[in-house]
């Protein structure tokens, strides 16, 4: 026989306040008759009532599906796996697009020869730009929202990569050419070599 002695029951906040509402009504008619039955129901009232003041609190949660892993979770899944030389994170990016654009054609390819069968077919996959390709076309406050919508971002992190694209865009503003430095100022560009 297993042990019941670390089973629990739960039981609604609402159920818990009737309860304790009962059992107060049953000890108060029971103080009023000086009796040993009656004290004895005055006992366990008491008891019961102080069980339920003390219990643990709970919270039930939805039970979620495990959400199906995104192209971009599977490629770094399976990236990690492989026993990759050192390379710099340009050479990364570079080869994780490559092998992205190599499944990309693949999967074209696969769905015209699938093209009568839509059970075979691969369905197509929203195109997630990478960052920086993004946020030349944001304004200021999307980039502020789009990096608060970032979980993997600390602080700090928000903060140089705003003030980086904002510095980025006043020097675009108020940037002037090397032609118009030299002009501006009165000097004259350098002559070739001959």
């Amino acid at each position: 026989m297993k042990n019941k002695k670390n089973k629990y029951i739960l039981i609604s906040k609402d159920l818990q306040k009737n309860l304790i509402d009962f059992l107060d009504e049953v000890q108060l008619e029971a103080a009023k008759l000086n009796t040993t039955d009656n004290m004895h129901i005055v006992n366990f009232c008491s008891f019961a009532i102080e069980e339920l003041l003390s219990g643990f609190d709970a919270e039930l949660k939805p039970k979620s599906k495990p959400q199906p892993k995104s192209r971009d979770q599977y490629l770094d899944e399976t990236f990690m796996d492989w026993n990759l030389p050192d390379m710099t994170d340009e050479e990364y990016e570079k080869l994780v697009d490559q092998f992205d654009a190599f499944l990309r054609a693949w999967e074209t390819e696969y769905n015209k020869k699938n093209k009568g069968n839509p059970e075979k077919q691969i369905k197509e996959r929203p195109f997630k730009p990478h960052v920086d390709d993004v946020l030349e076309y944001c304004s200021l406050n999307e980039v502020i929202d789009f990096l608060k919508d970032d979980p993997e971002l600390s602080d700090n992190e928000r903060f140089e990569l705003y003030y980086d694209e904002r510095e980025k865009r006043r020097e675009k503003k108020t940037g002037i050419s090397y032609e118009q430095l030299l002009k501006k100022s009165g000097v004259k560009p350098p002559s070739p070599k001959k």
